[in-house]
């Protein structure tokens, strides 16, 4: 899975009138209590001295809290050098060329099925950089990484695997990284749920009805399953061409289904048609 760079809705922008005696900053910021130091500390001031308004977002999806605070200090040293207040707003090219992205992850499986086609092996070898990197200890990034898969793998079908092995390693990069909307569950998720979609078909198996009798013993991600898959008319015929796919994914306390109904054209183009969900997301 490669870089990914957030390119929200909204530009970064940030206006700041600073002042001797204090500083006033208007921007969509989803990290405050960060940004208002960094200002501070750039302006020469004490952070309680800073005041940050915050507007509605026109998007932000992790890009707006970075540790760096980048385009609120731009904004302050602009205002530090022209003293009068600006706006200072990021173009498009700047932040895909300087912004932070989502981490590139290589994932290599390696699977097995009985003789009755039911899967009973998998080892999931996973390398690349951790977005906690630099923030905390490499020992407490592995914990976190091991703590989510256990989760992944207590709430979903891998209960029912004999031999489960998985492999984390942590490689670091010049490129900086940071969240980026559902974080590591928007490659986790789809690597996982695509190598299922390859063992049961290995065990000529379909993909609904194995993930379904796989989750006996989970009965929420199992009751979304079924709903999406009525909904979606699992099993219907389709239009020549097309072809439909299933996966479920737990996180942040959330399980959830989705069918996908797709084709591809005669120049290679993919084109998603038709999408259904259900998400128990609890209370």
């Amino acid at each position: 899975m490669p870089y990914l760079a957030h390119a929200m809705m909204e530009p970064l922008n940030c206006a700041v009138d600073l002042r001797a005696d204090g500083c006033e900053i208007w921007t969509g910021t989803q990290f405050q209590t960060v940004d208002r130091m960094a200002a501070a500390a750039t302006a020469g001031l004490k952070p309680e001295q800073v005041r940050i308004h915050t507007t509605l977002l026109g998007g932000g999806f992790g890009r707006r809290a970075n540790p760096a605070s980048d385009f609120v200090v731009e904004a302050v040293q602009v205002a530090k050098a022209a003293k009068v207040p600006v706006k200072v707003v990021w173009t498009r090219e700047d932040d895909l060329r300087g912004g932070w992205y989502r981490p590139m992850w290589y994932d290599r499986m390696v699977g097995g099925v009985d003789a009755g086609g039911n899967p009973v092996a998998w080892t999931h070898t996973i390398v690349g950089q951790s977005i906690m990197q630099g923030q905390c200890s490499s020992s407490l990034v592995s914990r976190t990484a091991s703590t989510a898969h256990r989760s992944k793998v207590r709430q979903t079908c891998f209960t029912a695997f004999r031999i489960y092995k998985l492999i984390y390693t942590l490689r670091g990069s010049g490129v900086p990284v940071q969240w980026w909307r559902s974080v590591g569950h928007s490659h986790n998720g789809f690597a996982v749920e695509a190598f299922f979609d390859e063992l049961a078909h290995a065990g000529g198996k379909d993909p609904y009805e194995l993930r379904r009798a796989l989750l006996a013993n989970q009965p929420r991600m199992r009751a979304v399953l079924e709903l999406v898959a009525q909904k979606a008319g699992w099993g219907k015929p389709l239009p020549p061409g097309r072809g439909r796919g299933i996966a479920t994914h737990f996180s942040f306390d959330s399980y959830v289904a989705q069918v996908a109904e797709a084709s591809v054209d005669k120049d290679g183009m993919v084109h998603v048609h038709r999408v259904v969900c259900a998400v128990d997301c609890g209370a």
